[in-house]
């Protein structure tokens, strides 16, 4: 009876304990820019190089994102026009999905929302929502694609900045994003999916998975043998 109560009391003390992964982690765009499969439209513009989580700080919960792409509307992020339907284009923003729950983080400040900051949002906006194109123009942009988050409810997680430069043009970019974070983003963060569209037509993406490297630790291990100990005395 002694060691049953010594068992349940292990399992009840027995919590997860993650790891996060191990940075920096690189995501490269698979698919050459020339390829139509990748990039709809001008690569000038719209290329996405890669996507890296540079660093994590465990004191301060703060991560660092590094985003290489081509953006119309240069180190500014300012809203540009390429004609045709395609009015107004703004620069997408990393959107993030874990635990059944959807972030963003802004590059630039919109709608209430400040560059660099992260936020829980209610749900995410696609192409063609953003843009408010019919269905008759689906074909020279992604219109599926979610590249905003909501703005409506959207609940601030952590403050931080975004740092633009130019990596050797006009349109190439170096995002540099540096953000906290709350523990229920952190401890999901390693099952996470992400996605960072160029601009708000979506005509370059690029998508991935947060590799799992959490081990389980059973903490309550101990006082199982301890009570293992405890029962070959009174015996």
């Amino acid at each position: 009876m002694r060691i049953t109560s010594l068992l349940l009391l292990a399992a009840s003390l027995t919590v997860p304990a993650f790891s996060l992964p191990t940075f920096p982690l690189v995501f490269t765009d698979p698919l050459a820019s020339a390829d139509p499969a990748d990039v709809i439209g001008d690569p000038n513009f719209f290329d996405i190089a890669s996507l890296t989580f540079a660093s994590f700080n465990s004191g301060t919960k703060r991560f660092t994102v590094e985003i290489l792409f081509n953006y119309g509307g240069g180190t500014s992020l300012n809203e540009f026009s390429v004609g045709g339907a395609f009015n107004a284009l703004n620069v997408g923003e990393l959107l993030f999905s874990n635990g059944g729950f959807n972030y963003a983080v802004q590059l630039r400040s919109r709608g209430g929302l400040t560059a660099g900051n992260l936020y829980q949002v209610t749900g995410t906006q696609t192409a063609k929502q953003v843009l408010g194109l019919g269905s008759d123009q689906d074909g020279n942009y992604r219109p599926n694609q979610a590249v905003w988050g909501n703005t409506t409810s959207a609940t601030l997680i952590g403050t931080g900045t975004s740092t633009v430069v130019s990596t050797g043009g006009p349109t190439n970019l170096k995002v540099t994003l540096d953000f906290a974070a709350n523990n229920a983003f952190i401890n999901g963060f390693d099952s996470s999916s992400f996605a960072f569209s160029a601009a708000t037509c979506g005509n370059d993406v690029i998508t991935g998975n947060v590799p799992e490297s959490g081990t389980w630790a059973l903490m309550g291990a101990g006082l199982i043998g301890l009570g293992m100990i405890r029962r070959r005395n009174v015996v």
